[in-house]
């Protein structure tokens, strides 16, 4: 028997976390910031976890911490999406395709994914891999939100850098989550941790 890797079809309880894991520790801890109790904590954790979705990206796998060598294979010409953290096979190979072409690619996945529609807002997140240039990220950023946009979706908060990442992963993680007005709140609301500060 076959089993395919956990992907964004898959069961809610059986996708792999990625970068999503941040942003709900965010929205989770603005929520007990402001008072609520552990029950309501826990129901806002679960909404907004209900209600998000990440795909990863690479064109250069990670290396093995002990050997240097690189965990997976992928000519130069070649790309995946859709894998695990660490490289685990993921939603297939893919010749290499534009910063926006591979931005149009994974918007649309996980906006299906996570069923949003005009009139929607979202948080947009491009986490990087480890070894991709900020410059590179905000290129597929600036791609990302334009196919949002072209789709009546509302980016209401967002954010490009390096949160969870790989060793020497040349790729970028992207999220997305439909928020409501609460949820904006907690996303919003002043934080400093050291990977997420909001002023």
């Amino acid at each position: 028997m076959t089993i395919s890797p956990p992907g964004l079809n898959a069961p809610i309880d059986d996708r792999r976390g990625l970068g999503g894991c941040i942003p709900l520790f965010k929205i989770a801890g603005a929520a007990a910031e402001a008072g609520k109790s552990l029950d309501e904590v826990a129901e806002i954790a679960e909404r907004f976890n209900n209600q998000m979705a990440t795909l990863a990206v690479t064109a250069k796998t990670a290396t093995h911490p002990q050997t240097g060598q690189y965990i997976a294979e992928l000519a130069d010409d070649e790309m995946e999406i859709g894998m695990g953290q660490h490289g685990e096979g993921g939603g297939g190979q893919f010749k290499m395709l534009s910063a926006d072409e591979t931005a149009e690619n994974m918007v649309t996945k996980l906006v299906n994914a996570i069923d949003l529609k005009e009139g929607d807002q979202t948080m947009l997140i491009v986490n990087g891999s480890g070894a991709t240039t900020f410059m590179e990220m905000f290129v597929v950023y600036r791609g990302a939100r334009k196919v949002l946009e072209s789709k009546g979706i509302q980016v209401a908060t967002s954010r490009v850098e390096e949160m969870l990442t790989v060793q020497e992963t040349g790729g970028f993680q992207m999220f997305l989550a439909k928020l409501d007005d609460e949820l904006t709140g907690y996303a919003l609301a002043t934080s400093d941790a050291p990977y997420w500060v909001t002023r």
